[in-house]
């Protein structure tokens, strides 16, 4: 998946950067955007983290659909391309416009392995996200299936989306988690090699991990930082995008969804 054009959105608009952190569920994520967050910020940059399913337009819906067990693959993959496509619209793109960095917890990557362990067509669901702007660096937190276990059995124990129980007949949750994360691992290095992910090693302590992403995403804000140290610095104020150019954006993507729809 290469870099696309937006409907009313040029490069010379986005003047903010987009740091995804990618890996699967347990692998310290959410630990490391805290960091990172707090660092960009002593560093006197404007941050924005957002995640998957937040959404205010289908970030409910997906959870309850979720609680009841009721997600079929296509639907699963349809409800979180919808969620993603608000929050591009209504957060991101703002975010970037307004020169933040934009730190997301997970991509359209994490997304797309989901389908495709569920067997649904990689064509489809490369078409599916194929209006996903390219991230300026997308940090690939990976772990072995050995050294996953344990650390999600410390957190609370297994999830049943996170097991593949949605699709997998094993006898056990267990034996259902390590066959699903398996197959979310090796799709994972599948699109590192072809997206040219930035891969840190996760099985790192949580300082060693920080200081690996922290040295990648310097490369990417450095420019950013000297020119906020070099002036006084005053945290820009999200816009409202023009209602004409917000429009075209919303109807192109609901256009886009609507077709997969009348595909399925």
């Amino acid at each position: 998946m290469g870099p696309v054009i937006i409907p009313g959105v040029s490069d010379d608009e986005l003047p903010g950067k987009l740091i995804v952190l990618e890996g699967t569920d347990g692998v310290g994520r959410s630990t490391q955007q805290r960091l990172l967050r707090n660092w960009l910020e002593s560093s006197g940059l404007a941050v924005y983290d957002t995640g998957l399913t937040r959404g205010r337009l289908a970030g409910s819906h997906i959870q309850k659909a979720k609680d009841g067990h009721t997600m079929s693959k296509r639907t699963q993959a349809l409800y979180y391309a919808t969620d993603f496509a608000d929050r591009l619209e209504r957060e991101i793109l703002p975010a970037m416009r307004a020169g933040y960095v934009v730190l997301t917890d997970r991509y359209v990557y994490s997304l797309m392995a989901r389908a495709a362990v569920r067997g649904v067509e990689q064509d489809w669901v490369e078409k599916l996200y194929a209006f996903a702007p390219q991230p300026d660096v997308t940090l690939y937190l990976k772990i072995s299936i050995d050294r996953l276990v344990p650390r999600v059995l410390a957190s609370g124990g297994f999830d049943y989306w996170e097991s593949g129980m949605d699709y997998l007949h094993e006898g056990t949750m267990y034996d259902a988690f390590v066959k699903h994360q398996t197959a979310l691992l090796e799709q994972f290095d599948r699109m590192a090699k072809e997206q040219g992910f930035t891969i840190i090693d996760a099985e790192q302590s949580i300082r060693d991990v920080f200081d690996n992403l922290q040295a990648h995403v310097e490369e990417v804000v450095g420019e950013m930082v000297e020119i906020q140290r070099t002036s006084d610095f005053v945290a820009p104020v999200l816009p409202e995008q023009e209602p004409e150019e917000r429009q075209t954006l919303a109807e192109s993507l609901r256009e886009l969804l609507s077709s997969f729809l009348e595909e399925t």
